[in-house]
């Protein structure tokens, strides 16, 4: 914890305390990305992804997600490029929803591509935060799953600054994850999924696993980062996105992928039904 409070206080440097978001505009995939293996027979393959608002349309983002080929694919940081982009692109997906930013912060849109009918989109306000979540309700062959789809507060202070919000925002983020789980209906299979803006030991993801809710990235990767941010001669890496599952759901694999340009790595996870 102290790492990540010492190395935002370089963040602030660079950023100048600026209100607004980081954003990517010349990043480079990394070359020979290993490919995402063949999914087991069944298996649901469910993508989170902040494509970044900044590379808009982005060709090497998108084809990260064509090539890792997952049922639904959720994403943050979309606006109307990146929606015309990737709907251009990405045709297998005939059922999609996109949603601008609702306030002044560029990077709170939101949006989803699936395979599956969708059959509820409810829009969660945002509750100690610049940006909203959805509850969504997928027709997948297996039955109805339900999806929150989160971009929790960044670890920003109300005056803009990133080193006073790694301390005051932490329960935030608790705060507000509680507040869109209290809208979920418990009688379904659920997964929540997005930018959470925080590690695993945050308080939101340590309010998640009290509630019943694993990470389905951790067995198959660990901590491994899937953000990062060129500092000077330093790389900063965190892990701020994760994909949880509650009991219906047992994932069979999973991973980050080393590919496209945003500066946030899309996870992935291939999930079968159980009965708890």
């Amino acid at each position: 914890m102290m790492r990540l409070a010492a190395v935002l206080v370089v963040v602030a440097l660079v950023a100048c305390t600026g209100t607004a978001p980081l954003v990517v505009t010349a990043w480079t995939s990394p070359p020979g990305a290993p490919p995402i293996p063949g999914r087991a027979p069944g298996a649901l393959r469910v993508m989170s992804y902040n494509v970044n608002f900044g590379g808009a349309g982005d060709p090497e983002t998108i084809t990260a997600i064509a090539r890792a080929a997952p049922d639904i694919v959720l994403l943050q940081e979309t606006n109307d490029r990146w929606e015309a982009a990737l709907l251009t692109a990405l045709p297998q997906y005939p059922h999609h929803r996109f949603t601008p930013p609702r306030t002044r912060w560029r990077a709170g849109g939101m949006g989803v591509l699936s395979r599956y009918p969708i059959t509820t989109l409810e829009e969660l306000p945002s509750v100690n935060g610049p940006f909203f979540a959805w509850r969504l309700v997928f027709d997948t062959p297996e039955g109805p799953i339900q999806v929150l789809h989160v971009h929790l507060r960044p670890a920003i202070s109300d005056g803009g600054s990133w080193v006073v919000g790694y301390f005051s925002t932490r329960d935030d983020r608790e705060r507000e994850l509680a507040w869109h789980l209290a809208r979920l209906d418990p009688t379904l299979p659920t997964l929540l999924a997005g930018d959470f803006n925080e590690e695993l030991d945050g308080h939101a993801m340590r309010l998640a696993a009290r509630l019943g809710y694993t990470d389905a990235i951790a067995p198959f990767e660990g901590g491994k980062r899937t953000w990062e941010w060129p500092v000077g001669p330093f790389t900063l890496r965190f892990q701020l996105d994760h994909l949880l599952h509650d009991a219906h759901f047992e994932p069979n694999a999973a991973g980050v992928v080393e590919a496209g340009r945003s500066d946030h790595k899309a996870i992935w996870a291939d999930l079968a039904r159980v009965t708890p």
